[in-house]
């Protein structure tokens, strides 16, 4: 029994850092990142998760936001308890608990009937109710110290560690220059929080700002330092695991050479605050279709070889050959991929739906498809994951992406296995 236990805790620490690796990964190959529909002429700032929705800033009121399927805001509504409150740039929720800073002093606000409000400075050791009575003063905590400037303020805070802890941005002098990023842990009597740290490993000698924790493994935040395009840049450091890295620059489309900062993922989608365009906005990763790269007309199959594509949040495909189960040889790479894919959310069920193209008899094309989804099943059940999460079926030629298709590449664009994740609920699947 115990070392059944120890197998599942072990799992579960699996799943959590594939989650924390593949959130902005998942989106760096076949996709751009791109200015968000909902954006003003107004700034969008202060990018944050409410009730896992992504929430935001524009003209000192809260917004909150739906996504749809495309990657985008489908629409924002105004949170009007949460602009009550005042609060300025990135907050932080967990369970009925919302932190946030106002005139660089952190809160607490407490949700009670649906609102939030009541809000307290938190009680750190080293700050007194007053913030004046201590400017200048040095607080001295298990061999650390930190002294406060008479500016010094806490911004942007993120909880981690199941609300255990508090990241935060500071310029508090015990730090390596310009602003940093710090943090506090809360006290065993959940009423007070610890000294201030300095988070060593992810600071330099620049500024550094806008923490956020995702999965509680992966560690992201913006930084000006020697290597950013221009401006400020996304990093991220994996915190936990055997694997764990140096700070790395994140890849893809997310940096430029303008201002890129407050990465915030929201429903598995990765959704920043940029500059790119003269103002900041909103910007997410959408997908696009690359153009096909030149050929010569001599003796060439110009037929486009589809790879595994990521279709949105929650679907992925992969392509077959004619008349064939097996998948195009070059792809046998791609199921580490969707291995990472279907565990970014280790509570999801995953449904495994194999097509067709439209020609041939139905009842054999049913078959077809069925037999594609269960080569896809499988493979994922070799690799470990549990065959009670998901179920495959097929669809034969009764679902085409192009309708009456001509060309050979219309054709493979149709023989394709669907994997779509699903949300699990108290009933069962969804």
């Amino acid at each position: 029994m115990r070392r059944s236990m120890k197998k599942i805790i072990f799992t579960l620490c699996c799943l959590i850092a594939v989650s924390g690796y593949a959130v902005e990964r998942g989106f760096q190959e076949g996709y751009t990142v791109e200015s968000s529909r909902i954006n003003t002429n107004e700034a969008e700032s202060g990018l944050s998760l409410l009730k896992n929705n992504l929430a935001f800033s524009r003209g000192g009121k809260v917004y909150v936001a739906t996504l749809n399927d495309s990657l985008d805001i489908k629409s924002v509504k105004e949170q009007e308890d949460l602009s009550a409150l005042g609060l300025e740039g990135q907050f932080a929720q967990y369970n009925n608990q919302l932190i946030y800073s106002s005139k660089g002093v952190l809160y607490c606000a407490t949700l009670k009937n649906n609102v939030w409000g009541n809000p307290e400075k938190l009680l750190i050791d080293g700050f007194a109710s007053s913030r004046e009575q201590e400017e200048g003063t040095t607080f001295i905590s298990r061999r650390w110290t930190y002294k406060k400037k008479p500016a010094a303020g806490m911004y942007n805070p993120a909880f981690a560690n199941r609300g255990k802890r508090i990241y935060f941005t500071s310029d508090l002098e015990g730090g390596k220059g310009g602003t940093d990023i710090w943090y506090i842990e809360r006290k065993p009597d959940n009423k007070s929080w610890f000294a201030p740290k300095n988070m060593e490993e992810v600071n330099s000698e620049s500024n550094e700002d806008f923490p956020q924790m995702v999965g509680d493994t992966m560690f992201y935040f913006s930084s000006d330092r020697a290597d950013s395009l221009k401006g400020s840049n996304l990093y991220k450091k994996l915190l936990k695991g055997k694997t764990a890295t140096t700070v790395q620059k994140v890849a893809g489309k997310f940096n430029s050479d303008a201002d890129d900062k407050n990465f915030v993922v929201a429903q598995k989608v990765p959704f920043l605050i940029s500059n790119r365009a003269g103002g900041d906005d909103i910007y997410r990763p959408n997908l696009f279709d690359p153009a096909p790269e030149p050929v010569d007309t001599v003796a060439v199959d110009t037929t486009p070889q589809l790879k595994v594509v990521r279709k949105d949040f929650r679907t992925c495909i992969f392509y077959f050959e004619y008349d064939k189960t097996s998948m195009i040889d070059s792809y046998e790479a791609e199921f580490k991929y969707i291995y990472e894919f279907i565990n970014e959310d280790s509570t999801s069920t995953v449904k495994i739906t194999g097509h067709t193209d439209e020609r041939g008899a139905v009842d054999y094309n049913l078959k077809l498809s069925k037999d594609r989804a269960g080569v896809v099943y499988e493979r994922l059940v070799k690799m470990g994951i549990d065959a009670k999460r998901m179920s495959f079926e097929g669809a034969g030629k009764s679902s085409p992406v192009v309708v009456g298709a001509q060309s050979e590449a219309d054709h493979q664009k149709n023989r394709r296995v669907e994997i779509v994740k699903q949300e699990m609920t108290k009933g069962g699947d969804k």
